[in-house]
C-alpha cells in the first residue's frame, strides 16, 4: 500500500519522471545543466525511481532484479487494496442483511395485507382543544378502551363493576359461555387494534381481555337500562349520567363491531338493527338532552358504524337533503358536495372562510332573528332572502357541553372533504354573539333559552379552537352568501349606516328625533309664511 509520507527524491535530470518547476523557468537564475531536480514522490513511484538510478550505476542485470522486486511490491500493494475493498464490501453486505432482518421483523408485526388498511376511527383529541378543556375529554368515572386504561384512582373503582357486569351477562338465558366470548375477543383483537389512531402497547392477550371486559360492560349497561333492571349503578342517577357521558367520549371508545358481536352472543343473535334502534338510540333519546326532533333519525345509518359516538353523531345530526339556507351545498356525499361547490362560478372572496357579522350589525342592516319552529336538528339554520329573516333553533342552556365538545372533536377527525356541520354551527354562533347586546337580541327572538351568557361564552370558547372550514365544506356556505348579498343591497347598507350613526344609543336617538322635529316645524312655518302670498283669503 502507498506510504502516507511524502519525501523529496533526488533524481538525475534525464531520468526524472516528474520535474518540479525550477527558478529558471519562472525568470530566475538559470539552473545548471548537470544539477539534480527535486521532485516529490511517494510509494511505488519512489521505488521505480530508485530502480532506475540503481540500473544506471550497477548495470542492467541488477536493474532488472530491482525492477522485478519493485513490481512485486506493486503487486502486493494492489493485492492489499483489493483485500481491503473486498472486506469493505463484505462488511457492507453484512450490515445490510442485519438491517433488512430488523426491518423485516417490524413489517411482519404489521397486521393486514399490503395496500389494504382499516380506517382509523378512534382518535385522541387534538392538542390545543385538549389542553384547554381536559375536563371535557377525560372520563370522570369509567375508562373504556386502551387510551385511559389505568388512568387513576377515580377510574379504578369501576373495575369491580366491570367484572360484576361480566358475570351478569354470562348469566343471561340463552347467552354464550365465557370461552365463546374469549374466542370472539381474540378473533377481533387484530382488527380492533387497527382502528386506533395511536399504537396500543398492550400484548394481544391483554388487549383481547380489555375488549371482552369493557365491551361486555357497555352491552350489559344498555340491556339493564332497557329492561329497567334494578342495579346499584343504574339506580344511582348521578352515576348513570356519568357513565353515559364517559361512554360517549371520543377517547373512550371501542369499535362498534365489538359491541355488536357481544350483543349477538348475549341475546342469541337479535341483529344489528334491533341493537341500534331499540337498545341504543331509543335509550339515548330518553337520557341525553338536545336531540333531534326528526323521528327518521332513529333509523340505523346505512354505512358502517364506527363506535358509539359516531352513532350518537348520526342521531344528533340526521342527514338532510339540503343545507343551511337551501342554497348551499348538498349532503349527498362528500365527492358530490365538492363537485357541486367547485363547479359554481364564485369570486375568490367567496371561497375563503366566511363568518357572519354580530347580531347587532345584522339587525342594523335589516336582518331579523327568529327561533325556528320544529327544526330537524340544532344546526338547521335558514335565511329568508326576501324578508331578511334568520331562523335559528332554540339553544337550550342544559345542553351537555362535554358531549357537544366530543361531537365537535369527532367531526374534525373525519375525512378532509366531509361537510363540517358542527364546526360551521359553532363558528356561526360564535360570530353572531360578540357582545351583551347580541345576546339580548337573540334572547328576545327566543333563540337563547336559560343561561344565555354562559352558553354564548361556551360557543365563543369553542369557536377559538375550531379552524374555519373553507367554502367547499362549510355547512353554511350558501347562507353566508345570501346574508352578504342581502346586507349589501343599497337600502340595507344606508339603513345600517343610519341606525349606527343616529340610533345606536338613546342620546343620539333623542338628538336625531329633535332634529327631525325641528325640521318638521321649520317646514310647517315656511308653509304658513308662504301660503298667504298665494291664497290671501
Amino acid at each position: 500500500m502507498d506510504s502516507p509520507l511524502m519525501e523529496p527524491l533526488l533524481v538525475p535530470k534525464d531520468h526524472a519522471p516528474v520535474v518540479a518547476a525550477t527558478p529558471g523557468e519562472h525568470g530566475g537564475a538559470a539552473a545548471d545543466e548537470s544539477s539534480t531536480v527535486v521532485v516529490t514522490t511517494s510509494g511505488p513511484a519512489r521505488a521505480l525511481a530508485d530502480a532506475e538510478e540503481k540500473t544506471n550505476d550497477d548495470g542492467d542485470v541488477q536493474g532488472d532484479e530491482l525492477s522485478a522486486s519493485v513490481q512485486r511490491r506493486l503487486d502486493e500493494s494492489s493485492g492489499v487494496e483489493k483485500e481491503d475493498e473486498e472486506e469493505e464490501e463484505i462488511g457492507d453486505d453484512a450490515e445490510a442483511d442485519d438491517m433488512a432482518a430488523r426491518m423485516g421483523r417490524r413489517l411482519a408485526a404489521l397486521s393486514g395485507k399490503a395496500h389494504e388498511s382499516e380506517p382509523l376511527t378512534i382518535f385522541r383529541v387534538a392538542g390545543p382543544m385538549r389542553e384547554r378543556n381536559r375536563h371535557l375529554y377525560d372520563p370522570q368515572m369509567i375508562s373504556i378502551g386502551p387510551f385511559h386504561r389505568g388512568g387513576g384512582r377515580h377510574l379504578a373503582a369501576m373495575e369491580a363493576h366491570k367484572w360484576r357486569y361480566l358475570r351478569d351477562i354470562l348469566a343471561r338465558p340463552g347467552g354464550a359461555t365465557l370461552a365463546t366470548y374469549a374466542r370472539a375477543a381474540r378473533a377481533m383483537e387484530a382488527r380492533a387494534r387497527r382502528r386506533y389512531a395511536e399504537p396500543v402497547a398492550l400484548p394481544a392477550a391483554e388487549f383481547a381481555e380489555m375488549l371482552l371486559l369493557d365491551g361486555c360492560f357497555v352491552v350489559e349497561f344498555f340491556l339493564k337500562g332497557q329492561e329497567s333492571e334494578e342495579d346499584a349503578l343504574i339506580d344511582a342517577t348521578w352515576a348513570m349520567q356519568n357513565v353515559y357521558n364517559d361512554i360517549l367520549l371520543l377517547e373512550n371508545q371501542l369499535p362498534f363491531f365489538v359491541l355488536e358481536r357481544f350483543y349477538d352472543l348475549a341475546t342469541g343473535g337479535l341483529g344489528r338493527d334491533y341493537f341500534v334502534t331499540n337498545v341504543l338510540v331509543n335509550y339515548l333519546t330518553v337520557n341525553m338532552s338536545a336531540g333531534p326532533r326528526d323521528p327518521e333519525s332513529t333509523r340505523p345509518p346505512d354505512g358502517e358504524i364506527h363506535h358509539l359516538l359516531h352513532l350518537y353523531y348520526h342521531w344528533f345530526l340526521p342527514p338532510e337533503d339540503r343545507l343551511g339556507s337551501g342554497s348551499g351545498a348538498t349532503s349527498k356525499s362528500e365527492d358530490e358536495a365538492l363537485e357541486e361547490m367547485t363547479s359554481k362560478s364564485m369570486d375568490d372572496d367567496e371561497r375563503t372562510p366566511c363568518l357572519l357579522p354580530p347580531a347587532s350589525e345584522l339587525q342594523d342592516s335589516g336582518v331579523t332573528f327568529r327561533a325556528k319552529k320544529s327544526p330537524r336538528s340544532m344546526v338547521d339554520v335558514t335565511f329568508d332572502r326576501r324578508g331578511g329573516t334568520l331562523e335559528i333553533p332554540a339553544v337550550e342552556s342544559y345542553t351537555n357541553h362535554a358531549i357537544f365538545a366530543n361531537l365537535l372533536a369527532y367531526e374534525q377527525s373525519r375525512g378532509r372533504w366531509e361537510l363540517q356541520r358542527l364546526v360551521s354551527y359553532v363558528l356561526l354562533m360564535a360570530s353572531v354573539v360578540d357582545a351583551r347586546r347580541d345576546v339580548e337580541i337573540l334572547q328576545r327572538a327566543g333563540v337563547f333559552v336559560g343561561g344565555d351568557e354562559e352558553t354564548a361564552a361556551f360557543y365563543a370558547h369553542l369557536g377559538e379552537l375550531c379552524p374555519p372550514p373553507d367554502f367547499v365544506n362549510n355547512y353554511y356556505a350558501g347562507l353566508f352568501r345570501d346574508v352578504r348579498e342581502y346586507c349589501g343591497r343599497s337600502w340595507n347598507r344606508h339603513r345600517a349606516v343610519l341606525v349606527h350613526d343616529y340610533f345606536s344609543n338613546p342620546w343620539t336617538c333623542m338628538s336625531a328625533a329633535a332634529a327631525v322635529f325641528l325640521l318638521v316645524l321649520t317646514v310647517v312655518q315656511t308653509i304658513y309664511t308662504v301660503l298667504p302670498y298665494y291664497s290671501p283669503n
